[in-house]
């Protein structure tokens, strides 16, 4: 999906959402229903947890030649990380307890994954040291999500959430580089000049996987402010079903705790 289309239907969202509020205003003013409708804004900052189990990314060995041999590094595995997320929720109360909703969310994605290699090197003067490289991959992610959900309302303001979570990636990019850890006063080249950084490739992450799916669930407790505001302390697991790359062991569970605001129309 590219971006115009992703504008597109975030832009029909939105219209959808105003034409529903104000549909639904004006007919429970009519018939002096309970207000159902709410709207609101949201905020997290989630650790993603990196599940992964790859030695290169697409077209972009991180050694080479591989030959098998035990100075090779291993594969990435994974690695936890902190992003923001900021959106809008809207629901609808279906009943005393059950309603559904819509959240669309603006969120980055960005980790670094490692993997080493020991190795021994030789020095200017005849003399070997042991050696390790540290091999990176830092990938950063920009997303537009939407997550269509049902709640329960279990007691008082305590509520149960359970949907999906769709995500587009709207930039994916990559950093990939390797550096000597050990020995201090190494450099991978001779000269006056220590040089401990090589191999740096940089851009659009290979084979990355636009869109993504991954079932949601939640927990979320509604304090009243004033009339029609609530304030709402809330966490939300989601676990992730397909790769941030294709053909890659690579995928992401996220826990977002934070915090939502929102108004009853």
């Amino acid at each position: 999906m590219n971006q115009n289309t992703l504008k597109t239907a975030l832009r029909l969202v939105a219209v959808a959402v105003i034409l529903f509020a104000a549909a639904t205003e004006r007919s429970e003013a009519q018939g002096g229903r309970p207000r159902r409708f709410s709207l609101g804004l949201y905020g997290s900052y989630g650790m993603d947890m990196h599940s992964a189990n790859f030695l290169d990314l697409p077209n972009n060995p991180v050694f080479t030649p591989r030959t098998g041999g035990t100075n090779e590094p291993g594969p990435f595995t994974g690695t936890t990380s902190w992003n923001p997320v900021v959106g809008i929720v809207m629901e609808y109360l279906l009943d005393e307890r059950l309603s559904v909703g819509l959240r669309a969310h603006y969120a980055t994605q960005n980790a670094r994954l490692t993997t080493r290699a020991n190795y021994r090197v030789g020095r200017d003067d005849g003399t070997f040291a042991d050696a390790t490289s540290e091999y990176a991959i830092s990938d950063s992610i920009q997303i537009i999500g939407l997550e269509p959900m049902a709640s329960y309302n279990v007691w008082e303001g305590l509520s149960v959430h359970l949907g999906v979570r769709l995500n587009f990636a709207t930039s994916a990019r990559y950093n990939q580089s390797e550096t000597l850890i050990a020995p201090a006063d190494g450099s991978f080249f001779g000269g006056t000049t220590p040089i401990r950084t090589r191999n740096v490739t940089v851009g659009d992450l290979p084979n990355a996987n636009t869109f993504t799916i991954a079932p949601i669930v939640g927990l979320s407790y509604a304090i009243p402010i004033i009339d029609r505001l609530t304030v709402q302390p809330e966490v939300f697991f989601s676990y992730g079903l397909m790769p941030v790359v294709r053909d890659l062991q690579w995928t992401v569970n996220s826990l977002r705790p934070g915090l939502a605001v929102k108004y009853k129309f």
